[in-house]
C-alpha cells in the first residue's frame, strides 16, 4: 500500500509541476536575457498617407517592472522603380509597366534610421494615469527623399554598370534612326534595316550595345523620369534597459 501511495504521490506531483510551468509567466519574458519584455500597441492617423501628408504614429507601451532604455522611431525607405526616358528625336523608352519589368532598380535610401527617440529619463512626462501607460505620439513628414539615383537626367549617370549595360540593350531596339544617328554622325548604311519592327540592322545593334557611354547619352535625353514604388517601413521599438525590444511595423507605399 505504501508503495503504491507513493507512486499516486508522484504522479500527483507531476502534474503539478506540469501545471505550474503551463501557468508560469516565463512566457512574458525576453527571449535573449530572461528580462520581461514591454507591451506596445502602435496607432496611425491613417494607412494610405499620400505625400506631403504628415503621418501621425501613436505608440502605447508598458513593462511589468517599468524598466525602460528608450522608445524609437525608425524609417527604412526603399525605391522600386523602372525608367521613362525620352530623347530628342522622337525615342521613347519605358522599363517598367504595369504588368512587366525589362529594367527595375532598387534603391535602399534609409535603413533602421531613428527619427524620434525618447529616452527612459524622459518617459514620465508621457505617462497617462487613466491608461496606465506611456503614450507617445511621433509626427512622420511623408515626403520624397532623395537617394542614389536622382529623378532627372543626371539618373543615368547613377546607373550601375549592369543597370546601363541593360539600358542599352532595350535602347537599341527602340531608338529612332535620327537620334541614333545624332549619336553616331558618321554611322553608315549597314547599321539601319530597310524597313521592319526595328530601325538598326544587327550590325547597329551591336554597336549600340557595344560603344555607347553614359556622356555620350547624356545630351541626347530629352526627359527622364522614375516610374515605380516609393515604400516607407516605421517600426517602433520598446526597448527594457537590458535591451529586449518589442517591435511594431507597418509599411506604405506611394507611386513616384
Amino acid at each position: 500500500m505504501r508503495k503504491i501511495t507513493n507512486i499516486l504521490y508522484a504522479v500527483v506531483l507531476a502534474c503539478a509541476l506540469i501545471s505550474c510551468e503551463k501557468n508560469d509567466p516565463i512566457s512574458e519574458l525576453g527571449e535573449t536575457n530572461g528580462q520581461f519584455a514591454a507591451q506596445l500597441r502602435v496607432s496611425y492617423n491613417s494607412t494610405r498617407p499620400a505625400i506631403g501628408d504628415t503621418l501621425q504614429v501613436t505608440a502605447s507601451t508598458w513593462q511589468r517592472d517599468d524598466k525602460f532604455s528608450e522608445v524609437r522611431f525608425m524609417e527604412t525607405i526603399v525605391e522600386t522603380f523602372g525608367i521613362n526616358m525620352s530623347l530628342k528625336n522622337g525615342t521613347q523608352l519605358l522599363t517598367k509597366g504595369e504588368t512587366e519589368s525589362t529594367l527595375t532598380v532598387v534603391d535602399s535610401i534609409a535603413k533602421a534610421n531613428s527619427w524620434l527617440k525618447i529616452a527612459a529619463a524622459d518617459m514620465d512626462k508621457y505617462w497617462v494615469t487613466v491608461t496606465n501607460n506611456y503614450v507617445m505620439v511621433g509626427r512622420y513628414p511623408m515626403v520624397i527623399k532623395e537617394g542614389n539615383y536622382p529623378n532627372n537626367s543626371n539618373l543615368v549617370t547613377k546607373l550601375s554598370d549592369q543597370e546601363f549595360e541593360i539600358l542599352k540593350g532595350l535602347l537599341a531596339y527602340t531608338i529612332t534612326r535620327a537620334d541614333y544617328l545624332v549619336l553616331y554622325p558618321s554611322a553608315p548604311a549597314s547599321h539601319f534595316t530597310n524597313g521592319g519592327t526595328y530601325v538598326l540592322s544587327q550590325t547597329g545593334i551591336n554597336n549600340l550595345k557595344q560603344t555607347l557611354t553614359k556622356t555620350q547619352l547624356l545630351p541626347v535625353v530629352n526627359s527622364i523620369k522614375k516610374v515605380g514604388k516609393y515604400s516607407v517601413t516605421i517600426d517602433v521599438a520598446a526597448i527594457t534597459s537590458t535591451g529586449t525590444a518589442t517591435v511594431a511595423t507597418r509599411t506604405f507605399e506611394n507611386s513616384l
